[in-house]
């Protein structure tokens, strides 16, 4: 069966903007944060949620790629990160298609559609407009750093940390923003005294982030 997608905006926008959710999410789940920043950005922008596929994470259940271990470092689902970010690859290719350049295309996601939205806009073969990563990581496995291309290092990337999250360490967060850093992408990090979760100041934040790109 299709996966739900969620279009907001116009299909007209001059700039789009692919949001994903985070694990057992869906686009639904995610919509009123696309909303928000919708209301804030303005009808220049529109943005697409899609919704990951059910997979088993201990339980069936909407994923973009499969954990499998209390720690992330570990036992990474390499192939199931590959697959989720030739989706979104897809999605970013038909925007091309029908005439959006990609400086004009953002992705952004929360914890796993953070980590597949960093991985994505990494591995193309152009640089896509800005990555927000909210309350996420990047895995740093072989597999993946090889295959990051020199354009991607033009790819403006914000990364909210939130201080107080369950699952996602302060740690992981930083070695992804330094990596980052070092391979040549301009990152602004943002540390937001909160859980895993998500909150309209940090949602502020992206948009002051996303004008300061778009002049």
């Amino acid at each position: 069966m299709e996966e739900e997608v969620i279009e907001i905006g116009s299909p007209f926008a001059a700039k789009r903007v692919i949001l994903l959710h985070g694990l057992t999410g869906t686009a639904t789940v995610i919509r009123p944060v696309a909303e928000y920043l919708y209301r804030r950005l303005g009808e220049s922008y529109s943005f697409i949620l899609p919704t990951a596929q059910i997979i088993k994470v201990k339980q069936f259940v909407h994923a973009w790629f499969d954990v499998k271990s209390s720690d992330f470092r570990r036992e990474v689902d390499v192939g199931g990160i590959f697959a989720s970010s030739d989706r979104i690859a897809s999605l970013i290719r038909k925007e091309i298609s029908q005439g959006v350049s990609p400086k004009d295309i953002y992705l952004g996601g929360f914890s796993q559609g953070g980590v597949i939205a960093l991985t994505t806009a990494l591995l193309e073969p152009f640089a896509v407009g800005g990555v927000f990563a909210l309350s996420s990581y990047l895995p740093l496995e072989d597999q993946l750093t090889s295959q990051m291309t020199d354009a991607s290092k033009d790819v403006p990337i914000f990364q909210a940390v939130s201080l107080k999250d369950e699952f996602i360490s302060q740690e992981m967060s930083y070695k992804a923003s330094e990596y980052l850093r070092k391979r040549g992408n301009a990152v602004l990090v943002k540390r937001y005294d909160m859980k895993h979760e998500i909150r309209n100041r940090e949602l502020d934040d992206i948009i002051n982030w996303m004008e300061s790109l778009a002049c």
